[in-house]
């Protein structure tokens, strides 16, 4: 039983990641170019993966496969998975005969999407360690080090300078409520991560980002990447133009570029060109730069959106490039200010009571 229990809780803890699914279709794919067919393709890979959670999945859309259903429809059953962008890519391959390549497409964008992830995280990574290196620095001098420190300084009866005063009352605040600070910590990220899951919320969060100085430059290129990629694919499977512009909204997971890709959607169901749906939903350019709009109506008079797409979606990934090298210029000297102030700050309030007592005493 407790084998059991412990089963179903590293299975409820396993995620499936892109890279995960990216290798999902990718294996399909070749056993399908390889003349295996779609369930022994499946059964193959719930074999071969480490991933407990998608071994699950896999078995289950195995079984749905059996039952009759095409790839297609069974993924459709597992909306929580499989995105309605991906599905729809192949569906389109199912109806025309070429799934295999629609299978090898999307495994190629969703890993050049996780790489693009991959470089922001490890562009981060280093800030993200100052940051929480100086935290639990902080707490370990306000905990520790300050309180062993004061029964020196009171000891002497002398007149501490206001620096030093400074930091005692600081580590006594630290001291007398600091569950209350790390409850009120967990009570806001539980609050952000609840609230943040609805609509008005994550609408307000995705505007604000994108607000944000270089932070916002790097969201919004990155954006364009997935919404680029993803429209050339859903576009190039053979997708008609207004599903391919729902699907990618959905696809972009931000609200913002998703409200405005809907609005775009229905413009041109109206009758409207993309290019002009585009200005027309996005005025201010919050998503799509002026220069893209450009490329989108000369792609239209010359019937190569698609090929637009593809190249500015190339464009776009040197773009992320660029924006993750500026937010690292950026926070880098930011968190090293942050640490230099509070090692500074620390000190001189320290050096400055040890010379007031020196001086007190010699008096």
């Amino acid at each position: 039983m407790a084998i059991l229990d412990l089963s179903a809780i590293a299975l409820r803890l396993t995620t499936i990641k892109t890279q995960d699914k990216a290798l999902f279709y990718e294996h399909i794919s070749n056993l399908v170019e390889g003349g295996v067919t779609i369930l022994e393709a499946l059964s193959s890979f719930s074999d071969k993966t480490d991933n407990l959670r998608l071994k699950q999945e896999v078995l289950t859309i195995t079984e749905f496969v059996r039952s009759g259903d095409p790839l297609s429809t069974a993924l459709k059953k597992l909306p929580r998975i499989f995105d309605r962008g991906e599905i729809a890519v192949i569906e389109a391959g199912e109806q025309s005969g070429t799934l295999q390549r629609s299978l090898v497409s999307l495994a190629i964008e969703l890993r050049e999407m996780q790489d693009i992830k991959n470089k922001i995280k490890g562009a981060m990574t280093y800030p993200i360690m100052v940051f929480v290196v100086l935290i639990v620095a902080v707490m370990g001098v306000m905990l520790y080090i300050v309180p062993r420190l004061m029964p020196l300084f009171e000891s002497t009866g002398a007149t501490l300078p206001l620096v030093t005063k400074m930091l005692i009352v600081c580590s006594t605040f630290v001291q007398n409520w600091f569950l209350a600070l790390f409850l009120l910590w967990a009570t806001v990220i539980v609050f952000f991560k609840v609230y943040f899951a609805s609509y008005e919320w994550a609408r307000a969060r995705d505007q604000f980002l994108l607000r944000f100085p270089v932070v916002g430059t790097l969201l919004r290129n990155y954006l364009m990447v997935r919404i680029t990629g993803m429209f050339s694919l859903l576009l190039s499977s053979g997708i008609p133009i207004v599903r391919t512009l729902r699907l990618t909204g959905e696809a972009s997971e931000n609200v913002v570029s998703e409200e405005i890709l809907e609005d775009v959607a229905k413009r041109v169901e109206q009758g409207d060109r993309i290019a002009e749906s585009i200005e027309g939903a996005d005025p201010e350019n919050t998503i799509f730069p002026r220069d893209f709009v450009q490329l989108v109506a000369a792609g239209e008079r010359t019937s190569t959106i698609n090929k637009v797409a593809e190249r500015s979606s190339t464009q776009y990934k040197r773009e992320v490039d660029m924006s993750v090298q500026m937010l690292v210029k950026f926070v880098e000297p930011l968190a090293i200010i942050f640490a230099s102030v509070f090692v500074l700050w620390f000190a001189i309030a320290i050096f400055a009571a040890i010379i007031q007592i020196t001086q007190s005493v010699g008096g």
